[in-house]
This record gives structure tokens, C-alpha cells and sequence, in this order.
């Protein structure tokens, strides 16, 4: 086989070769899928990539997902299948991307390291043709001319040759993009074929094909409200922004969210901004370019830049510095992010989400935030109730942490006794949900039965009747012990001075001297050196 990778000389009629081997194994006639696959085997062999992936959205219906990879190591494509951050980025750009070097990005963690140090990656926008003017009979895919993209792992080579091989890719991104129009219509025939056969009742509203996040626990009003929002707020690119206490489940609904609008199938990244440095966050978030400013020996990406087409979700916003806060507000008001190091702006499709626990009102009157991010980020502002303030949700998350526990695990726990329902029920949960959820790994572990009982909740819900702690002192009793107590500490302060214990208990010597004949205590065994 000609090395099409480092000799041009090679490479043209490897080039034309494969080119017109899947233009035949794609054109009308024949079985449209089983084309698309055998021209991926044609790039791999042909051309000698390491493998070849092909990534197609929204056929034949919105929501849909179709992938296709064809590799050298036969049974290692579920591993090493399509990079899902270069893939968004191509999508949500429209631009090919050429990665000279593949070890660092995150797409490709986990490799084996012999091939990340010999491994470049080059993917490209798989496009359907737009005619010009009406055409009758066409129907577009969607609102884009991009429905995927074409991947492929190759060789590392000098970035001249990897520049060939992308414009050769991009001809084979058009050439199935044609295909993709043909499988769309068959596979929308075959669909309505089926429906029409069989007339069975079906919700208007069909589950995307891939597995979304599962829908959160809701049977209090004022979180049923909370989903309501975020169902009206999914399909938009605007920023949202979360508040409430700790552990109410905020990047949960953030994730929810994301899996309900249409950048479903694009990243979500997060980033807690008070889990690192300043310094640190600012590199993480922004990226970095190489040169004397940022004296950084290689670029790096940002979370922005990474997240093309999807979301950036910043947890604890307000511990941003001032300097990360005006950049995000770049992100929301110009679409455009720079690197540290570097004044030249890269333009970025990433939705902000935010979360937030503390007062931003307050950090703005004390200078710590600004306000022009924090109007910004209220475009679809979202109060998260705390748990205490939705109490018809504790037993139903109560049994949802069981099955996810049971599932998890194995161990079948099947129910919450009544004694422990009334315990969770009455606690005040400051910890929210994030404690309830603390608590009941704790019993389900806990749990030698079927059954979760009060003992295996943690102390801190525990009631005397619950744990057979009961006082067995009358009121009167306890309060005459709680008397003697205060007294017997008061006189080992003033080393058997009645006065001085008045004094500190500030109440008349009168009473005290009472106090101290009622309950026959010794002022004098408190007096140094002075032994009973």
C-alpha cells in the first residue's frame, strides 16, 4: 500500500483512489448504510488510518443519533469511538479541526501512551447540499447545512501533510452527506411504514434515542414550578442562573436542563470556581497561549473553547475574581473568550449556566461582584426550595436513593418503616437534599433486612422515644438538678464565696443562700485548702 502520509508523490493517486471507490460504493442503488460503513473500511484502508468515525444527528427525526466507526484493531471501537468534544466543536463552528498532537485533550484520555505519542486527529463537518432557490420535493435536514462529522484517528505527520488529508476529507464529509439525505428518507419511510401497521397509541412527544439524565424527584408545588421553568428555559441559549442553599440539587437541575434543550448532544462541563486557584481557574476556564505573557510553553483550551455547541456550568460563581467574572461576561455579551496571554479573541458557542449560594446583592454592594454580570446571568434566574420547604418531596427522594442504592449494589432494600418515615419527616434537613441522600446510603448499608428502621438512621434524627433515651426526671426534678449544677459551678468559681456567686449567677445573695440550704450544699468544700 502507497504511504499516502509522507510522500506527496503517493498521496495524489491514494487521494483520487479512495475517493472514487466510495462514490461508487455510495451512489443511488445502493443499501445506504451499508455504503456509509464501507466507506469508512475504504479510509482505513486506503489511506492508512487507524480508525475512522462518522457521527450523524437528527435522522430521521429530532433528537435521533447515528455513529459508525470502522478501525484497524477490530473490537476496540466501542473504546476508542468518536471524540465528543472535537465533534462538537466541528459542529458547532462548521470548521474542520486538525490536532497535530492528541495527548493532552481530553477526548483522548485513557489511550494507550505508545499511541498518543504517534497519534494525530483530524475531523471535519459532514455537510448536505443547500439548493439554491426552491427545488420542489427537498426537504432540509434541518436548520443547518451540518447534520455530523467525520473523524479520523491517523499517524503523526507535518501538519503540511495533515492539511492535504483534510481537504481531502472534507469532499468525503460532502460526498456522505449526500448519502445521509437518502438514509434520512428511508429511514423516515420505514418509520411511518411501521406506525401505519401498527395504529397503537403513542405520546406525541418520543424519548430522544439517547439515555437522558433521570427526571428529578418532584411532587412538591414549588419544585413541579422549578421544572416548569427549566422546560421553558431548555431550548435557549440565554444564561440561567441557580440559587439556593447547599445540597439542594442545583447542578443536578443544571444537568436536567442541558439534557431537555437542543444542545443536548453537545458537552456539559463544569467547573466548581472555589475548588482551585484563582490562577488556576482563570487557565482552566479561558486557556492559555503560548509566548512570553503567559509564559506558557504550549497553548492550552479553555472550558469554553472545549465546550463548542454545549454548556459551561460554573458552580459557586461568586467566588470568581474579578478579573474570570468581566471574561465571562465577554462570553455572554460577545460570544468571544481570549486566552491568558494573548489579546486576540476566539469565538465560542458555549451556554452559561451558573449556581450560587451566597447574596450576589450583597457581593455587589461590597465590590465583590459585578453588576453587570450579575443582570447578565438573571435572563432565566431560578430559585432551588430548600428541602425543609418541600416536605411532600422527602419520602418520595427517600425511596428514590433506596432504588438507585439497590440497583447500584445489588441489596434489595424494598421499604422505609412507618417508625422511620415519621423520623425523616419531622428532621429540619439542614444539609437538604444532599443530606437525605447521605442518609439514606447510611441505612441501606446500614440494613440487614428488607427494611430501613429508626436504628439505622444517624443519631441526628434520632428522638429520645425513637433511641429509648426519654428523660425519667419529672419537669420539677430535672429543673432542681439543672439548679444545682448552675449553683455547685458558681461556688467552685468564687472558691466558696456566696457573694462573688451571686454576683457571677446575678441574682440576690437572699436567693442563693436559699438555694444552697434547700439542696444542703457545702460552700466550704469549695474554699482552697480547706478539705471535706
Amino acid at each position: 500500500m502507497i504511504d499516502s502520509l509522507t510522500s506527496f508523490d503517493g498521496a495524489g493517486p491514494a487521494f483520487y483512489g479512495a475517493l472514487s471507490r466510495i462514490v461508487a460504493l455510495t451512489g443511488p442503488g445502493r443499501a445506504v448504510r451499508r455504503g456509509l460503513e464501507n466507506a469508512l473500511a475504504v479510509l482505513v484502508e486506503a489511506l492508512g488510518y487507524r480508525r475512522a468515525c462518522l457521527e450523524l444527528h437528527d435522522l430521521p427525526q429530532q433528537g435521533a443519533r447515528i455513529v459508525l466507526s470502522h478501525g484497524r484493531q477490530q473490537g476496540l471501537d466501542h473504546l476508542y469511538g468518536p471524540a465528543p468534544i472535537t465533534m462538537g466543536q466541528v459542529i458547532g463552528s462548521r470548521r474542520s479541526l486538525i490536532l497535530q498532537d492528541v495527548k493532552d485533550h481530553p477526548d483522548f484520555i485513557g489511550r494507550p501512551p505508545e499511541e498518543l505519542s504517534n497519534l494525530s486527529h483530524i475531523c471535519v463537518p459532514v455537510t448536505v447540499p443547500m439548493p439554491d432557490g426552491h427545488v420542489e420535493g427537498f426537504a432540509p435536514v434541518g436548520s443547518s447545512d451540518v447534520i455530523g462529522a467525520l473523524s479520523v484517528d491517523l499517524p503523526k505527520a507535518p501538519m503540511v501533510f495533515l492539511e492535504a488529508h483534510r481537504e481531502v476529507l472534507a469532499v468525503v464529509g460532502g460526498i456522505l452527506g449526500n448519502a445521509a439525505l437518502r438514509l434520512r428518507d428511508e429511514l423516515d419511510l420505514s418509520r411511518r411504514s411501521v406506525a401505519a401497521a401498527q395504529p397503537v397509541a403513542v405520546s406525541a412527544e418520543e424519548p430522544a434515542t439517547e439515555a437522558a439524565p433521570a427526571q428529578p424527584v418532584a411532587v412538591s408545588k414549588s419544585i413541579r414550578l422549578v421544572l416548569r421553568q427549566i422546560s421553558q428555559a431548555a431550548d435557549s441559549s440565554d444564561p440561567v442562573f441557580l440559587r439556593g442553599e447547599e445540597g439542594t440539587g442545583k447542578e443536578c437541575l443544571a444537568r436536567w436542563l442541558h439534557s431537555q434543550g437542543n444542545r443536548r448532544h453537545r458537552p456539559f462541563l463544569r467547573l466548581g470556581c472555589g475548588e482551585m486557584p484563582p490562577e488556576a481557574v482563570m487557565e482552566h476556564l479561558f486557556g492559555v497561549q503560548k509566548g512570553e505573557r503567559s509564559k506558557a510553553t504550549r497553548s492550552k483550551r479553555g472550558l469554553f473553547e472545549l465546550a463548542q455547541g454545549g454548556v459551561v456550568f460554573l458552580d459557586d460563581i461568586e467566588e470568581l475574581s474579578l478579573e474570570a467574572q468581566s471574561r465571562v461576561l465577554q462570553v455572554i455579551q460577545e460570544g468571544a473568550v481570549a486566552r491568558i496571554g494573548s489579546d486576540a479573541p476566539v469565538a465560542v458557542d458555549a451556554r452559561v449556566l451558573a449556581a450560587s449560594t451566597a447574596s450576589l446583592e450583597d457581593a455587589m454592594a461590597q465590590g465583590d461582584f459585578l453588576e453587570d454580570l450579575f443582570y447578565g446571568l438573571g435572563v432565566f434566574p431560578l430559585y432551588v426550595p430548600p428541602l425543609r420547604d418541600r416536605m411532600g418531596d422527602i419520602l418520595p427522594l427517600a425511596e428514590h436513593f433506596l432504588e438507585d442504592f439497590s440497583q447500584r449494589t445489588g441489596k434489595s432494600v424494598r421499604r422505609i418503616s412507618t417508625p422511620a418515615i415519621d423520623l425523616l419527616s419531622q428532621y429540619h434537613w439542614p444539609g437538604n437534599v444532599r443530606e437525605l441522600a447521605n442518609c439514606m446510603e447510611r441505612a441501606a448499608t446500614l440494613c440487614d433486612e428488607a427494611v430501613v428502621r429508626t436504628y439505622h438512621l444517624p443519631p441526628t434524627l434520632q428522638t429520645g422515644e425513637s433511641s429509648g433515651t426519654e428523660p425519667s426526671l419529672s419537669f420539677g426534678e430535672a429543673v432542681a438538678k439543672f439548679e444545682q449544677e448552675l449553683l455547685v459551678e458558681a461556688l467552685k468559681k468564687a472558691r466558696g464565696n456566696m457573694y462573688q456567686a451571686a454576683r457571677d449567677l446575678r441574682e440576690s445573695y437572699r436567693v442563693v443562700n436559699y438555694k444552697v440550704k434547700k439542696y444542703a450544699i457545702d460552700p466550704k468544700r469549695f474554699t482552697p485548702g480547706r478539705r471535706g
